[in-house]
């Protein structure tokens, strides 16, 4: 038998001081301190952890050899960096990747296939450009050191 003679148990957002309502304001300064507007894509997203990816405008999935050349000529890491690239290319595959701490790329690609470590010049002679997921996630945790 229930007793409906008893007041239901309280949640945590039936407890706080204030009520929110539609008709709050939020101010530009919460907003500021809520989120950023990504710099490569223009996306507005909440800070947090950084762990964002995105597709920039400039993103070219299949590039051609000038643009291969022109990325790997402004890389801005030492060319004896080890990198990741794929242990049985494809011809769809032109890019290195940047390799985390567990020797795994930092861009996560979709794939299981495996990948061979070697240097970055010897990746660059072989035409291989970086692949510009990884160089935003290093360049952002050298930033962020």
């Amino acid at each position: 038998m229930a007793h409906y003679d008893y007041e239901p148990p309280r949640t945590p957002a039936q407890h706080t001081d204030h009520e929110w309502s539609l008709d709050d304001e939020i101010t530009e300064d919460e907003i500021a301190e809520t989120f950023q507007q990504c710099s490569h894509c223009g996306t507005f997203i909440v800070r947090c952890n950084g762990s964002h990816s995105c597709i920039p405008a400039e993103y070219e999935p299949h590039a051609d050899e000038p643009e291969r050349r022109r990325r790997i000529e402004t890389n801005p890491f030492p060319d004896d960096d080890q990198v990741l690239m794929l242990d049985k290319p494809t011809s769809r595959a032109y890019a290195y990747h940047e390799p985390n701490n567990k020797n795994k790329p930092l861009c996560w690609p979709n794939t299981d296939d495996s990948f061979v470590t070697l240097a970055r010049a010897k990746a660059h002679d072989q035409l291989q450009a970086p692949c510009q997921r990884c160089e935003r996630i290093r360049e952002k945790q050298e930033a962020d050191r």
